[in-house]
């Protein structure tokens, strides 16, 4: 392929941040640009559309397409009919609006599904044929991938695990429910985790004394402290592993598949993550020695995946 053909931008917008990427038509790229997402339509569209300026600036081949994976339910008109997460999105024309302010073909798609685009077709699960990607962010969404294709439903909205419900009349979700497996197991929830068992005196002072006097613990912070092998911190983790692996074992029941991806910026723990999270899944599964034995793996591309996904679905939809 001519690297210099038209370029495909792609863009992940989600609960915290907007990541764009600007995929070449020999399928490499570059840096990720990111600006914080205000939970506001017409600052993410300007957001976007500044980002779009930069790689226009920087990359000299034209931009020949978009494409957008949004956390939340997007139906095939590319119309987002709601995100808990971004409470802006209601029933609001995102495709209409970017592609009139581009004047470029667009294809919206769901975050999660974008993800698992990427990393089924030039990431680490590009050798599996049935793949669950759960993308742990502000919330939990997921990318189904069966019989080597993308399953999207009836309605265009498969993948919403982040609301199953885990604990009935559990903590209040933004969807308006509550006990959804999100609340207990997205990347944001680390910190609220951690302040529960610090309230409840199950762990000791956070890094020393670090976090004493009240101080509220956010994700960013126990991540750190874990990174730094703090012994409290890594029981907060061991803690977060078992409701992520509940919701995995839950998937796995129903969908049966061959590579379970996780993906999101706390995926960034590497192995502090990957081997309780292991450990508790197989402690949870039933009928284990039965069971074909699923492989969990960390996301090549980390929280990238959902943009360049987005950037490889619109270039083999609009520019074949």
């Amino acid at each position: 392929m001519n690297p210099k053909g038209p370029i495909s931008l792609g863009f992940d917008i989600g609960g915290t941040n907007i990541r764009g990427v600007a995929l070449r038509s020999d399928l490499s790229f570059g840096d990720v640009i990111s600006q914080p997402c205000e939970d506001d339509h017409e600052k993410i569209i300007k957001s976007l559309i500044d980002i779009a300026n930069r790689f226009q600036e920087s990359e000299t081949p034209e931009i020949g397409c978009v494409g957008i994976g949004v956390a939340g339910f997007v139906d095939r008109s590319g119309v987002v009919r709601t995100s808990p997460n971004l409470s802006t999105f209601k029933n609001f024309p995102l495709l209409e609006k970017v592609r009139c302010e581009l004047d470029v073909p667009v294809l919206i798609e769901n975050d999660a599904t974008s993800a698992t685009w990427a990393e089924v077709q030039l990431g680490v699960a590009r050798e599996s044929e049935n793949v669950i990607m759960v993308c742990l962010g502000t919330g939990i969404g997921a990318g189904l991938y069966f019989n080597s294709e993308l399953l999207r439903g009836a309605s265009g909205f498969a993948g919403e695990v982040g609301h199953m419900t885990i604990v009935p009349d559990g903590l209040p979700c933004p969807c308006g429910r509550s006990g959804c497996w999100e609340r207990y197991a997205a990347g944001s929830s680390l910190g609220g985790i951690a302040e529960y068992l610090r309230s409840a005196g199950k762990i000791g002072p956070l890094g020393g004394d670090e976090f004493e006097g009240g101080r509220p613990v956010s994700s960013e912070m126990v991540a750190r402290l874990v990174l730094k092998n703090d012994k409290e911190a890594i029981r907060v983790l061991e803690h977060f592993s078992d409701w992520l692996a509940i919701g995995l074992v839950n998937l796995v029941n129903i969908l049966d598949p061959q590579t379970i991806v996780l993906g999101g910026g706390i995926t960034e723990l590497g192995e502090h993550l990957l081997v309780p999270v292991r450990r508790s899944f197989e402690r949870l599964t039933p009928e284990r020695s039965l069971r074909s034995q699923e492989s969990i793996v960390l996301a090549e591309f980390g929280n990238r995946a959902g943009a360049i996904g987005a950037a490889l679905l619109a270039k083999q939809n609009l520019l074949a």
